[in-house]
Formats: C-alpha cells, structure tokens, sequence
C-alpha cells in the first residue's frame, strides 16, 4: 500500500512538472530583438538613419502574420537598438520569422515610405534573442 502511495505521488509529480515546462514554452515572453542598422541611401549610397516603426512575427501554426506594436526608434548608422516583446501566439514554435517595417532618412529630412526586413526563421521560447541587420 505505501509503495503504491509513492508511485502514484511521483508520477504525479513528474506530470505536473511536466505540464509546468511546456507552458513556460508555450509563452515566448522576453523576446529581445536587436535591429542594427547597415542601411545606405539606394541613390547616394551613403549611410543614413533608420526608423523602426513597427513589427510583425510569423504564425506558422495559423499561417498568418501577427501585429506587435512597438515604439518607434531611430537606429544611426552601425549603431543597435534592442526591444523586449512578448509574442505569446508562437511560444514553442519552429519557423517563426520577425518582419521589421523602417524607413529611412532621406536628404531633404525627410523619411522614406516604409521599407521591410524578414529575420532567419527560429525556435520562439522565453529569453530569445532576435538579431536583424537592416542593410
């Protein structure tokens, strides 16, 4: 009877750790996303500014893109700027991709029309980290 008592208590006990593990993964909290900024003028080819103005990650299971809005930030050349998002729709999914929508700045000081960059597909846990080269 106490033998019994203790193997039903440890598997218990390995499920419900079990459980926890697969949704501390199921959150993708705590993304950082580091965007540096390689970007030349396609016109002037000189180095200017960018303006991260929003992002949006790939859903694979639902296949579709999702909306994660952000403040906007102004990288200067060679220089990186890093967010912390929580993208909670993909936690513990392969093939989830980061679109980043900038513009960049133009002579005159003006800001272009947004332009996009997509990320190399990756595994969204907790703690991830995002790196992106606008070029």
């Amino acid at each position: 009877m106490k033998l019994t008592t203790y193997s039903v208590s440890l598997v218990a006990a390995v499920l419900v750790g079990f459980t926890g593990l697969v949704q501390a993964d199921s959150k993708c909290s705590n993304v950082n996303i580091q965007i540096t900024n390689e970007y030349r003028d396609p016109v002037k080819k000189a180095k200017v500014d960018i303006k991260v103005v929003d992002f949006e990650y790939w859903d694979k299971e639902d296949d579709k893109w999702r909306d994660e809005a952000t403040r906007n930030k102004r990288i200067h050349p060679g220089q990186t700027e890093t967010w912390n998002k929580n993208l909670g729709k993909v936690g513990g999914q392969t093939g989830t991709k980061l679109k980043v929508h900038y513009r960049y700045r133009q002579a005159g000081s003006r800001w272009s029309a947004k332009h996009t960059k997509v990320s190399s597909p990756f595994k969204c846990v907790d703690g991830t980290a995002v790196a992106v080269v606008v070029k």
